[in-house]
């Protein structure tokens, strides 16, 4: 048997107080190391972080908080641990909600337009949890006065991995930000409220009873709402065929509510796919999905050109 899975047996019997029956490793995981465990017929979540610093400390027990403070469904959070000398990058230990996640089912155009309502009810509750300040939450306060300081700081760590990686030039970064920020200061007026910061289907669990509840807070940021559908609608360009991704987003948009003027998220939903875009470039440099990746951020920029003009 594997040491890890020793370290992960002890570590959950210790927790659970309950002798640990089966574990198997979850594949095809991004980022980290999972592991789904049983103990007294319950199933559980044993994930090992890949980063030492993300995500940030005390973030995952404040969001869990939050969440079932609003009574909005959340998976239990049994332990999430920094110090333990045999994961010393961290690990959460967590149950495992009953259902499948969403990205394992085929819609059909009925259930898939049932699914984006489901999510655009849940999704408004969420937002309506507010945070102070703007960017990584940590233990509840976020540290930035505004989205536009947010953006700005992180707008520059993303450029420079870019220019590392050679695909990308100083001054042509330098003029997309600006822009960016330009533009972003219009919409200064919208909150900053909990934001899942990963909204596709591979983290959207489905019960028996076809109710939703949202999985995987890693990526939680304070954001504004716009930010947080931004980067969903960004997702759902690459996923779905250009009817589904129209239907699908004027379903989901129809029955999403927000105090804010919903017109705002049209107005800009691309000035974020710009921003996303580069962590998008990043992440996937050096592999299949570039150019496509790159082919898109090229629109977004056009279309950001087009608006500074008027």
């Amino acid at each position: 048997m594997e040491p890890i899975i020793d370290r992960i047996r002890t570590k959950a019997e210790q927790l659970l107080n309950a002798k640990v029956d089966e574990i198997r490793k979850v594949e095809n995981v991004p980022n980290n190391t999972v592991y789904k465990l049983w103990a007294r017929n319950k199933p559980y979540i044993f994930k090992i972080y890949k980063q030492r610093n993300w995500p940030e400390d005390r973030k995952l027990l404040f969001v869990n908080r939050q969440l079932n403070e609003q009574q909005i469904g959340c998976a239990a959070i049994i332990e999430f641990d920094r110090n333990d000398p045999h994961f010393h990058t961290g690990y959460v230990l967590e149950a495992c909600l009953p259902g499948k996640t969403a990205d394992q089912i085929v819609f059909n155009e009925q259930t898939g337009l049932a699914f984006y309502e489901k999510l655009a009810r849940l999704v408004s509750r969420i937002h309506k949890i507010p945070i102070p300040n703007f960017g990584y939450i940590g233990g509840g306060i976020a540290g930035y006065p505004s989205l536009v300081d947010f953006v700005s700081d992180e707008f520059d760590e993303r450029a420079k991995n870019l220019i590392n990686k050679r695909l990308f030039d100083t001054t042509s970064l330098l003029e997309i930000k600006n822009m960016v920020t330009d533009q972003l200061r219009l919409c200064d007026g919208h909150p900053s409220v909990l934001c899942h910061g990963d909204l596709t289907t591979k983290n959207v669990i489905i019960d028996e009873q076809g109710e939703l509840t949202l999985i995987d807070w890693d990526d939680a940021m304070s954001y504004n709402w716009i930010a947080d559908l931004s980067r969903m609608t960004y997702w759902m360009k690459f996923k779905y065929t250009a009817d589904e991704n129209k239907r699908y987003r004027a379903c989901f948009m129809e029955h999403y509510t927000t105090d804010c003027r919903k017109s705002d998220f049209y107005q800009f939903e691309n000035l974020f796919h710009v921003w996303i875009g580069l962590d998008f470039l990043n992440y996937y440099a050096n592999r299949p999905q570039y150019e496509d990746t790159m082919r898109f951020f090229k629109e977004t920029v056009k279309q950001l050109n087009r608006k500074q003009d008027r």
